[in-house]
């Protein structure tokens, strides 16, 4: 009788364990979307194989949606809210960008890798880039930004310059706010506050200017693609 049940016990767990895991899988899933911690990430993009040229990184923050609206479990519904927003209202196609990170480091990958972004930043910026929309209003005063979130925007840039074989400059790793919302053109710090958005915030890695993003974002950046070149070795 002991071995009956001790048998009866160990083909209830295997039957349960596949269904258990499937229903973990499926969680991180929803339609095109696929949420993934950072590490995960970087696993997923070194297997992948694309066939878009990609030359540059774009940064943004969503604004609407901030912190406030982030509960620690609600990422797949705040993507799909973004769809929406991006599709019936802003009249595109999909979802805009390319992947989110959110307050609590995870990554989602939303609009295919092989297609181009959308968004008001325009045609010529969206041109051969891959688009991180990180949830947040980092505009000064607003949100702090996680340290969680902070290493995954760090990580998953590097992983990506790793990826396209790119170096962290103005002309690879771009922000929103120096991009003229008239006229799409590439207008870096010359341009008054009026024409470009603040996006990806006044206090995104220490502000969004070109010596911000020199200062206190690449470097940042290319000392972690040295540390992810030396674990995939």
């Amino acid at each position: 009788m002991k071995n009956l049940i001790l048998l009866f016990s160990i083909l209830l767990f295997i039957t349960l364990a596949p269904a258990s895991t499937a229903a973990n899988t499926q969680s991180n899933t929803q339609g095109p979307y696929l949420l993934m911690t950072r590490e995960e990430f970087n696993n997923w993009l070194f297997s992948q194989t694309f066939t878009r040229k990609i030359n540059k990184i774009q940064h943004h923050h969503t604004w609407l949606p901030s912190y406030k609206q982030f509960y620690g479990h609600n990422h797949l519904q705040m993507l799909k809210s973004m769809e929406n927003f991006h599709v019936s209202k802003m009249g595109w196609k999909n979802i805009a960008q390319n992947l989110t990170i959110f307050p609590d480091g995870k990554v989602a990958v939303c609009r295919p890798f092989n297609v181009e972004p959308e968004g008001s930043i325009g045609a010529i910026a969206n041109s051969g880039s891959i688009m991180i929309e990180n949830v947040g209003n980092f505009d000064s005063g607003h949100d702090v930004m996680t340290a969680e979130q902070k290493e995954s925007i760090v990580y998953v840039t590097a992983a990506l310059n790793i990826k396209f074989g790119l170096t962290p400059s103005i002309d690879t790793i771009t922000y929103h706010h120096w991009w003229d919302l008239k006229t799409g053109e590439r207008v870096l710090d010359n341009a008054p506050s009026y024409n470009v958005k603040s996006c990806p915030g006044t206090n995104f890695f220490g502000g969004n200017s070109t010596t911000s993003a020199k200062t206190h974002f690449y470097p940042l950046v290319s000392k972690k693609m040295q540390e992810i070149a030396e674990s995939m070795r």
